[in-house]
């Protein structure tokens, strides 16, 4: 699986300084390149994939309207497209009607190039700083690949959670896994002969499951894939990918294979999980009453007496940071500030020591987290 960036439309003189950017910069997210895959309208039809990453720029031109065909198959797949035209003022001309009440990107200068790009990783939701893996596994059957595994993931630059290096002496054991689980980008499960022996490790794979996180799931020889596991991907281990015969460690091309696999499922966990915030947060403004607008960049507009409102669906926990980067985003693509900026996240094991430090944040920050539980109240009261 591959991160598609579709470029369409007219010639644009900036696209080769975008590529490389966007090149340059997904190196530095210790990614590899070969990941991303940039689709044209030569090799869209026999090089796309409707359930791999996408993410679509339009380069807009005084009467353009090339790609239409395209454009339906993208919009239909509920893949993000940014409109891009060299003057705002002339969005309308330089746009097919498909595309209109989409938000639109002037680049006219290099100048505007890195925030284009920013917008790309945006899309893709490889942009979030905090890239955070949990390892599930059994203590007496695989604790030494779960620390060589630690030891390689947070080499590659990912904040990995193991239950014995990560929870700090005096904290409360279970309530700071489930925290950390729920901020949790990937879980590495290690499927050994007696994982699901354990109560704690099928709470694990149950509690995965619920918050929608994708598994990679580790099998041992002559295991099966556990088929409880929903958003998965599974690695088949045999003898010869350990280094001796007491299956304590892997050999160094298994560890690799492990960390390309967490950087691809990674991607479709985050968006899956944050469609499924925006679907739940669409379904309770539908109850409402209120009308409300999808962007193409994963935020919604509600509106009040002419004054709009935006909602961000958040994974995980909140953090002044995040509230920070989505002001900064709003603003970038908006022209007229918003009422107000709230980042909308669901709550359920998070523990109490975070939700009143948020609280106490939505006291000094202009951006305001929204428990999910709670939007109705927001709803019933910018909505109206």
């Amino acid at each position: 699986m591959k991160y598609q960036l579709i470029i369409l439309g007219a010639p644009n003189k900036f696209e080769q300084a975008i590529l490389d950017l966007l090149f340059k910069q997904v190196d530095e997210l210790g990614m590899n390149c070969n990941m991303l895959h940039i689709l044209k309208r030569d090799n869209f039809k026999n090089g796309y994939h409707a359930n791999y990453p996408a993410y679509c720029l339009y380069m807009g031109d005084i009467n353009q309207e090339a790609d239409l065909d395209i454009l339906t198959i993208l919009k239909n797949d509920a893949t993000l497209i940014l409109p891009i035209v060299s003057d705002l003022t002339n969005f309308d001309e330089s746009i097919p009607e498909i595309l209109k009440n989409q938000n639109g990107f002037k680049l006219s200068n290099e100048e505007e190039i890195s925030s284009l790009v920013s917008c790309i990783l945006e899309g893709f939701s490889l942009i979030r700083t905090s890239r955070r893996v949990f390892i599930s596994y059994r203590r007496s059957d695989s604790s030494h690949v779960a620390i060589q595994l630690y030891e390689a993931l947070e080499k590659s630059g990912f904040d990995v959670f193991l239950d014995t290096h990560s929870i700090r002496p005096g904290e409360p054991f279970q309530e700071e896994l489930w925290h950390r689980m729920t901020d949790s980008d990937i879980i590495v499960l290690l499927n050994t002969a007696n994982f699901l022996e354990s109560k704690w490790t099928k709470q694990e794979l149950a509690k995965a499951n619920s918050l929608s996180i994708g598994i990679i799931q580790v099998i041992w020889p002559n295991l099966k894939l556990i088929p409880e596991a929903h958003i998965c991907k599974p690695i088949l281990l045999e003898d010869k990918d350990f280094d001796d015969y007491t299956h304590k460690k892997l050999e160094e091309s298994v560890v690799k294979n492990i960390i390309s696999s967490t950087e691809v499922l990674r991607a479709r966990t985050l968006a899956a999980r944050q469609d499924n915030l925006t679907s739940e947060f669409i379904s309770f403004a539908s109850q409402s009453n209120v009308e409300v607008t999808l962007h193409h960049d994963k935020f919604i507009s509600i509106y009040k007496n002419n004054e709009e409102y935006i909602i961000i669906p958040t994974i995980g926990v909140p953090k002044s940071l995040s509230c920070n980067n989505a002001e900064e985003l709003i603003l970038r693509i908006k022209q007229k500030k918003p009422k107000c900026i709230y980042l909308l996240y669901d709550h359920v094991n998070i523990r109490n020591k975070w939700l009143c430090h948020l609280e106490w944040l939505n006291q000094y920050l202009p951006v305001q987290s929204l428990k999910l539980s709670e939007s109705l109240t927001i709803l019933g009261a910018n909505g109206e």
